[in-house]
């Protein structure tokens, strides 16, 4: 891993270029080329039955290798929580943010003497915020990146909150924990990284004891998705695409997923729909779409980096230094990857067949 992303842990959010630039040229390359391979065959879209098994059977080093790829891209950004958000007016994206994360905390009732798990727990954000909110509840992450897992320990030590936190490097679809070991678990839009719902789902629903409850933000598509539709089919593959999904799952399948490993569902719904008001679109509402973060630039400099003007310019600028060989092989490569999949997530945003965070909170009956 430290072959890979240099000798010096980076904890700067800011010192992008610092960080890509230490990398190993052939290393990244390789898992550059790796991940592309399996959607790619010369220039042609990998798009049938076939790929999506192959995609499927290799899950989780596709999803190793796309978060070597991209990691320091998401901390650019977006800081240390990689997800999106209900989107209040006059509150930050960083206020949106954090009260997306606390919500979690308040369905499961958490409280400091409970022991809790985030499955998928990237570089440690959306954890470290549980712990605050809830109190102080103990949370253990689980993630199969190596990078991501030491870069949440140094965080956790930062900000003083190694006490409180632990972490396992793991497929969380085969965890290395004991039955019946945690009082609740959550996770945020990283489940749809599995190969199939169920089998993170069933993890989930072991380690979890009795009683215990489970609350997720989840990647699917919505009911208003055709796939017969061949301009939705591509958005929706891009998503895909661009963000290591080996295929979403609708939102039915995905509570029929949670009802076939055991679970009992308690609460669902698309919190992504947004509140619109009586005089037009957005007129008078409390919110604006989810995806505005990715097709308007918010205040703050990493409002604008998301914004398509400043992904632009970071494109630009890879560009430059990739002619002159100053950035890893491999790094423009993703930069591309990951401003066409913000442009298709906008597309399936603005035609409502795909929500990042269908939410839902189920329990593991008491027998």
């Amino acid at each position: 891993m430290r072959d890979l992303h240099g000798r010096q842990l980076v904890l700067d959010e800011n010192s992008f270029l610092k960080k890509v630039g230490q990398k190993n040229d052939a290393l990244n390359n390789q898992a550059s080329k790796r991940y592309h391979s399996l959607w790619n065959d010369q220039g042609k879209l990998k798009d049938n039955d076939e790929a999506v098994d192959t995609r499927r059977q290799q899950a989780q080093s596709m999803t190793n290798s796309f978060y070597d790829l991209v990691t320091d891209f998401y901390e650019y950004g977006w800081g240390q929580s990689f997800h999106f958000a209900k989107l209040y007016k006059g509150d930050t994206f960083e206020q949106n943010i954090n009260r997306h994360e606390a919500f979690l905390a308040l369905k499961l009732g958490l409280n400091n003497n409970m022991r809790v798990l985030d499955v998928g727990c990237g570089v440690g954000g959306p954890l470290r915020e549980i712990v605050k909110s809830s109190g102080g509840a103990h949370v253990t992450g689980i993630n199969n990146n190596a990078y991501q897992i030491e870069r949440c320990l140094a965080y956790s030590k930062r900000y003083g909150l190694s006490a409180r936190t632990d972490f396992i490097k793991g497929d969380f679809t085969n965890m290395p924990i004991e039955a019946q070991t945690f009082d609740a678990v959550f996770s945020v839009e990283a489940t749809v990284h599995a190969p199939r719902l169920e089998m993170v789902y069933g993890e989930i629903f072991r380690v979890l004891k009795p009683g215990g409850r489970f609350a997720c933000y989840e990647w699917c598509t919505t009911e208003a998705y055709d796939e017969n539709d061949m301009t939705q089919k591509k958005i929706i593959h891009a998503i895909e695409q661009g963000n290591s999904i080996s295929k979403l799952y609708s939102t039915k399948q995905c509570l029929a997923a949670l009802l076939s490993v055991g679970f009992k569902i308690i609460e669902e719904g698309d919190v992504a729909v947004e509140d619109r008001g009586t005089l037009g679109p957005f007129d008078g509402a409390a919110t604006v779409p989810w995806y505005y973060t990715l097709s308007k630039p918010d205040p703050g400099l990493r409002g604008l980096l998301r914004s398509p003007w400043g992904r632009r310019y970071t494109d630009t600028l890879l560009t430059i230094l990739h002619k002159f060989r100053m950035v890893p092989s491999g790094v423009l490569e993703t930069s591309q990857l990951l401003n066409a999949a913000a442009d298709n997530l906008v597309l399936g945003g603005e035609m409502g067949i795909f929500t990042p965070m269908f939410f839902f909170l189920v329990e593991k009956p008491l027998e």
